[in-house]
């Protein structure tokens, strides 16, 4: 009875240790092949499996087998890697973490044999001065010894359900550890790194008679637990203190990128004035030029005074025109003020929009256009300036286009560069030439912060000497 009761408690560990293996992979990973609902179904069976083999082959199963801990470790990794998707790095950190996790837990549960050891030779010494009869102590040692392999069992997935629980709790960032990883694993591996030494030394031959380190040295009876406590309580602890790292730095960038779109929009704003101004000073002189025209035609053989006169009032007509009209107000002026500053700055500069148009049934905000239009061309106008100064005579152009493809619409910005690309460390964005570390990016953040609004995405394509920055968004 107390075998098929060991056998029953075995099989529900087993299944409740594949239930928080996949409760930590499934926080950062998704399964290959099945869905959430049976996920964890499969790996409890795995495990179950893994731990029937163990026993019915009699191999190694106490704590102090490190040939166990290294099966262990392979079978948790080829799991990871047959099961789950995601990064190699990314497994492996998850399946160090969770080693880590439930080896120490083994280790800290192991504090209760200490414990019953110490109630035995107190309850022996009973015995041996006849307060406690001998059956009565042999019937106490056969159910502790049973309580004992209950409790210790359900404190070591107790502890290792509670511990993961914490790591999935604080795992905000998955994206940003995978891309640095080894500040996450090193906790991790120093904690597996520790439970291999514990192992190494749980056992010593003395006098041909197998010797435990708790026989050996008592007090390491409770030194163990304490200290896979404390390993526990600081990986967890370090897991999460750099995720608030990670979720300072991203505020921060969420900060700077608002900030560059709150300058974005004040730029749109002052060029919008300036367009307007400009109409407002033509209109207000409109007046005294046509009758000083009329003057002039009425008075006989003075038709070239007029004509000239018309040649000159032609430059300031031509400033309330605006040469590129894309359907979209805010469009209009974002790209005609670029289109502007940029002839300024770079000569003979081609600026082709023919073929991009907002129209007015578009679902997206007029804000989110000129946000996008601002820093794709601010960027596009660098990378030519850029251009020019290494190369005076390259050729400069900036190309405009828009199509859509079904219900989703398509911006691209097209310009000619030095053919200098490097990606960033992360991975995510091409290398900036700004002189301040902290504007890195930030104007193609915005882009893809507003794509994203809309269910779309940005991509950075090279052809050649030729950038090209695509941005999709839901435009129906």
């Amino acid at each position: 009875m107390t075998d098929f009761i060991r056998q029953i408690f075995m099989l529900a560990l087993s299944v409740f240790e594949g239930f928080c293996m996949d409760r930590l992979f499934q926080a950062f990973v998704s399964p290959r092949w099945s869905g959430l609902r049976w996920s964890t179904g499969i790996i409890g069976a795995v495990w179950v499996l893994y731990h029937g083999i163990c026993l019915w082959q009699n191999w190694a199963f106490y704590p102090s087998s490190v040939w166990n801990l290294t099966v262990y470790l392979c079978v948790l990794f080829g799991t990871a890697l047959l099961w789950y998707r995601g990064g190699i790095l990314l497994k492996l950190f998850l399946v160090v973490q969770f080693a880590a996790i439930h080896e120490l837990s083994i280790w800290a549960a192991n504090s209760l044999i200490a414990v019953h050891m110490q109630v035995l030779e107190m309850l022996g010494n009973g015995v041996q001065q006849q307060v406690l009869s001998l059956s009565a102590f042999m019937s106490f040692v056969t159910i502790s010894n049973v309580a004992l392999f209950l409790a210790v069992g359900a404190l070591r997935e107790g502890m290792t359900y509670c511990f993961i629980r914490r790591i999935v709790k604080a795992g905000r960032f998955p994206r940003r550890f995978e891309k640095n990883i080894l500040p996450y694993l090193l906790p991790a591996a120093a904690s597996v790194l520790v439970a291999f030494f514990i192992r190494l030394l749980m056992l010593a031959v003395e006098n041909s008679v197998t010797v435990t380190l708790y026989a050996r040295y008592p007090q390491v009876s409770f030194l163990i637990p304490l200290l896979a406590v404390i390993l526990l309580l600081a990986n967890s602890f370090s897991f999460e203190m750099f995720q608030n790292m990670a979720a300072f730095e991203q505020q921060r960038t969420e900060k700077l990128v608002l900030e560059n779109q709150v300058s974005s929009l004040k730029n749109s704003i002052a060029e919008m004035e300036s367009v307007y101004d400009s109409v407002r000073s033509v209109k207000h002189d409109m007046k005294n030029h046509m009758l000083i025209l009329r003057t002039l035609l009425d008075e006989p053989g003075s038709g070239c005074e007029a004509k000239a006169y018309l040649e000159q009032l032609y430059p300031l007509v031509e400033q309330m025109d605006t040469h590129i009209r894309t359907g979209n107000a805010v469009a209009d002026v974002v790209v005609n003020a670029k289109f502007q500053y940029a002839k300024k700055t770079i000569p003979d500069i081609r600026f082709d929009a023919e073929d991009f148009v907002v129209p007015d049934t578009i679902a997206v905000k007029a804000y989110d256009i000129g946000i996008i239009l601002s820093n794709g061309l601010d960027n596009a106008v660098e990378a030519c300036q850029n251009l020019r100064r290494k190369e005076p005579d390259a050729e400069a152009e900036i190309v405009l286009r828009s199509f859509w493809k079904g219900n989703m619409y398509f911006l691209e910005i097209e310009n000619s560069f030095d053919g200098v690309f490097v990606m960033e460390a992360d991975g995510e964005y091409p290398r900036s030439t700004k002189p301040d570390p902290d504007e890195h990016g930030i104007g193609l953040k915005n882009i893809r912060s507003c794509a994203q609004k809309y269910a779309g995405d940005m991509d950075c394509i090279v052809k050649g000497r030729h950038f090209i920055l695509s941005v999709m968004l839901k435009g129906t």
